[in-house]
């Protein structure tokens, strides 16, 4: 479905990938792994057409899309889910959903998607009605992935869903993603908490100052020996 070849994006002089290369099936979630400042996040917002890569190339559906802007991107289905959840904190929950399917012009398509993202989160539903900015943390977060999910993605490109949350929320929020894979979309995930992430993928990318330095099933890097040291603690 998506194949990154020798990407590089730099943020003016400072060069943040050193030629990545990431392929990813359709029907997968597939996680990128790394300490901060590895180039995780600036790999996501490339290929959300966020940040213009300097070269290499994005191919998505076998359709290059590198260079076109962002709004092209959603439409082609590919939708990024941003760290920091980015809600609009003084609009409702119905209010941000409905700002999230702002591709969809058929009103009657835009209802069948706010009810499948009631479906996925069941507490939105209940909320639907409350101020964004008036949700807890997780509450927040399942708004963020909703909201995404309202442009009808393919391809659904997380950032850091898990922080700054509680343990119990990230065990449901790791099994919502899950669901959402198994409804037909597929997902990479950027997680710091890596445990998690490579439990729930079925293929990983570690980044390291710009590179990807190991790359495999996610049940092989759970054993390798650098990746338990260096990312899961062990």
């Amino acid at each position: 479905m998506l194949k990154v070849t020798g990407l590089e994006t730099a943020y003016g002089r400072l060069k943040a990938l050193h030629g990545v290369s990431v392929e990813v099936s359709a029907g997968s979630i597939v996680t990128l792994i790394g300490a901060n400042g590895a180039g995780k996040t600036t790999l996501l917002l490339s290929l959300g057409g966020i940040l213009k890569p300097t070269a290499g190339e994005i191919t998505f559906e076998g359709e290059r899309i590198d260079g076109r802007p962002s709004w092209e991107i959603v439409k082609r289905g590919i939708a990024v889910c941003p760290e920091g959840r980015r809600v609009w904190p003084q609009m409702t929950v119905l209010e941000n959903l409905e700002m999230g399917g702002y591709i969809i012009s058929a009103r009657t398509e835009l209802r069948r998607g706010i009810d499948a993202v009631f479906a996925h989160f069941p507490i939105l539903a209940e909320r639907q009605s409350q101020q964004a900015g008036s949700l807890s943390g997780g509450e927040q977060q399942m708004l963020a992935i909703g909201r995404a999910l309202m442009a009808r993605p393919k391809l659904l490109l997380l950032d850091e869903p898990s922080l700054g949350l509680a343990p119990i929320v990230v065990e449901r929020l790791s099994e919502i993603i899950k669901g959402i894979r198994e409804a037909g979309t597929t997902i990479v995930i950027v997680e710091q908490n890596a445990f998690m992430a490579l439990n729930m993928a079925d293929y990983g990318y570690v980044l390291e100052v710009g590179r990807v330095s190991l790359a495999g099933p996610a049940r092989d890097l759970l054993s390798n020996d650098t990746v338990r040291r260096s990312y899961l603690g062990i």
